[in-house]
This record gives C-alpha cells, structure tokens and sequence, in this order.
C-alpha cells in the first residue's frame, strides 16, 4: 500500500513539471512551429513533404510548417509575439531584423543550427550578421532581373528611354501590352525601387560611417523614377489592363500568358512560368538604367529567424540542419526559382543556365532595402505616394516631397 502511495505521488510531481504529460508515462514531444512564407513557384506538396520527411526521421519531435501569405507575414509575426505565442523559427524580411531586434524578440541563429550547416551558407549571403552575430539564417536571396517575351520582341533595352520606346511599339491591348506594372500596394515596394535605383537614387543619405540620414525618395532622382512610371502608366498607357487593382502575384500571371512583353521580376520566374504553362521563352537580361547611370538592380533577401521566447528552439535548429541539405533547400530553390544560398546546391547542374547567369550578373552591382526599424512603415508612406501620382492626386515632386517628410518626421530628423 505504502509502495502504492509512493508510485502514484512520484507519478503527481512528474505530470506537474514543465514537459511532461503524463499518459503512459511519456515525455511530451517538443513541437517546432514554422512560419513558412508562401514565395511564388512553392507547392504544398513540397511544404508537407518537407514536414513529412523530418518528422519520420525525427520521431521524437512535431513538426508544424505554417504557410502564411508574405503580405501577412509581418502582421502574423507582430501578433504572435504580442499574444506571447511566437513560433521557434520563422521566414522574415531581412530588413525586419533590427525592428525584431529592437523588441529583443530574436536569438542568435549559431546557438541551434549546427556548424556544417553554416560553413554550407555562401558568405555573401550572410547580410542578417548585425554586429558580429548572425541574427538570421539566408533562406533566400536574389537580384532582379528583366524577362522579356520573345514571342512578342527580342529587343534587349540597354537604357529605361530604350525600354518605353519599344514597350510603346509593340503595345497593343487587350492582346499584348508593352510592359508589367503592379499598381495595387502591397508588402514590398519592389516597382518604385527598380526605377528608383535605375535613376541612381536610394531611399536614403547614407553617411560615410554607414548610418542612414534623411530620406532621399524625392530627389531629383526619385522625382524622376516617379514620373517616368506615370508616364508609362497613365501618358503612354503600356501597362496592363486594371494595374492599379493589381499586385505583384495578381500581375505576373499576364506576362506568364503571354500578353506583355516586358516584366522586371524575380528568380522564380521560369517555376512559375512552368505552372502556368506558358507556351513561350523568355529572354533574361538586367534591369536597365536610365540613361547616363549604370544598371542597379534591386536585390531581395529573406532570412529565417529564430524567437528567443518561444520553447523548442533546440529543435528547430535540428530542424533547420534537415532542410538545408541539398535533398530539400535545393528543391526548395528551384520551386522559388531563387540562387542557392548553399555552397554545395549552387554547384548543382540545374543552376548552370541562363537564368541564374543572368541573376550573378545582376548581384554584382545590386543594392537591398535599407536594414533599419521602421522600414515596413516607411515603405507604405512611400507606397501612398505612387498610388496619389498613379490617381493624379498629385505631382510625383509633390507626393515624394510629403512622403520624404513624413518619413524624417516619424524618424525625429
């Protein structure tokens, strides 16, 4: 009886500490939980084959991949660690770290992933590593770059006045527009960025000790950008039918159908265009500059961060070590049609092409978004003013002038 009371108080105090569950006297599994962004190009079967293939040969963990749509991303994340649930590990924006960073929501990734996953990452890819400490493992990275339909035209524009002149020529809607322009905001700003750094502007100053100073978007460079896109847009009408009611994945499919003959547009393209069944080629080439600069295309990186609150973080990083063998983050690579953040994958035949030529060309002279707190707000003060100019509310030099100040404002400049 004695030997009775013992078992059953031993088998109380186990089912009260943290990590035990106490049916069958089993520990609980630990359960990893992974915003899984949802790039153009990436198939369900892939994330549930992922999930799947970890879970078999890890038994002892659970395995969650949520997918989440990249325009909620930002959203879902802020929730979750405002609701005190976030998940282990998630895909962010790069340019979401110092805001993450700034609310001490993120872990240094070297902590959970192993060595031999690390010394895999291509160090040029490495743009999380903020003082020193990599704050976010690339998952993604890729300049952009221009596809042209060459079932309509193959010129290759070496200039942005080239491009409106052949876009203008070839224009004939509803069969064929000369060029792709989203007009709807969305989560990136990527459209004002392309015509932006093709003028030689940024966003901001930036200071010789690397720091950013005022905004720089209504400069005569962003004024030009601007104008040039509403002249486009509005002037000589090449951009496809209803632009403005359009984002970035809402857009696309027009050039996959074959109706435009220019779009400026990621690594995923040829995915994409293989899943709409696109009956025709492309031509790759860079984004060109505006006459007298030279080409600067945008290039985007996205990281995985993993979240100091959440429970399980030494599982993810068992996690994170299974995906980035070649059998899975190469797939994934060629779903998201991104290069290879992974040294061993990018040597791997099938990114001997012209696609991924033309995306090393492109990361060559390419610039990211700023790295800053805020950027997701300012990116969306400068979207409304593409929208007011696209609407004709106001003059490009008008929106970017209140749009800059608004920025500096909320930055205390």
């Amino acid at each position: 009886m004695k030997k009775l009371k013992r078992f059953l108080l031993i088998a109380i105090l186990l089912a009260l500490l943290p990590g035990f569950i106490f049916a069958g006297g089993q520990k609980e599994k630990p359960k990893v939980t992974f915003f899984w962004a949802l790039y153009d190009g990436l198939t369900e079967d892939f994330r549930a084959s992922l999930q799947d293939a970890f879970m078999k040969a890890n038994p002892d963990i659970d395995l969650d991949i949520v997918p989440v749509p990249w325009k909620n991303m930002h959203d879902k994340i802020t929730t979750s660690l405002a609701g005190g649930n976030p998940p282990e590990i998630s895909v962010i924006g790069t340019r979401w770290l110092l805001e993450l960073m700034g609310m001490n929501a993120v872990d240094e990734v070297s902590k959970y992933v192993s060595k031999s996953t690390l010394d895999n990452i291509a160090p040029g890819a490495m743009e999380a590593k903020i003082n020193g400490k990599l704050m976010g493992l690339p998952v993604a990275a890729g300049a952009r770059i221009m596809a042209i339909n060459s079932s309509i035209t193959t010129f290759v524009p070496k200039t942005m006045e080239e491009l409106r002149q052949e876009a203008i020529r070839v224009n004939n809607p509803p069969n064929v527009y000369g060029l792709i322009m989203p007009g709807k905001k969305h989560t990136e700003l990527t459209d004002f960025a392309y015509y932006l750094l093709a003028a030689g502007g940024y966003f901001f100053e930036i200071k010789p000790d690397g720091s950013y100073g005022k905004c720089t978007v209504n400069s005569p460079a962003g004024v030009k950008a601007l104008t040039f896109m509403n002249q486009l847009a509005n002037v000589d009408k090449v951009v496809q039918k209803g632009y403005l009611s359009m984002n970035r994945m809402e857009s696309h499919p027009v050039f996959y159908a074959g109706k435009a003959a220019y779009v400026f547009i990621g690594a995923w393209v040829e995915s994409a265009m293989k899943q709409a069944k696109s009956n025709f080629k492309p031509i790759y080439a860079q984004i060109p500059p505006f006459k007298g600069n030279k080409s600067t295309p945008l290039i985007i990186t996205d990281s995985i961060a993993f979240f100091k609150d959440a429970k399980n973080l030494k599982a993810a990083g068992k996690f994170i070590d299974f995906f980035y063998q070649d059998k899975w983050k190469a797939k994934f690579d060629e779903l998201v049609g991104f290069p290879p953040v992974t040294i061993s994958a990018s040597k791997l035949p099938q990114f001997q092409t012209p696609l991924y030529k033309t995306l090393g060309e492109a990361a060559l002279n390419a610039k990211g978004w700023p790295l800053m707190d805020g950027w997701a707000e300012y990116s969306d003060i400068i979207w409304d003013a593409v929208q007011n100019v696209f609407l004709q509310k106001q003059t490009p030099k008008e929106a970017l002038d209140e749009a800059a100040a608004k920025i500096d404002k909320a930055r205390g400049m």
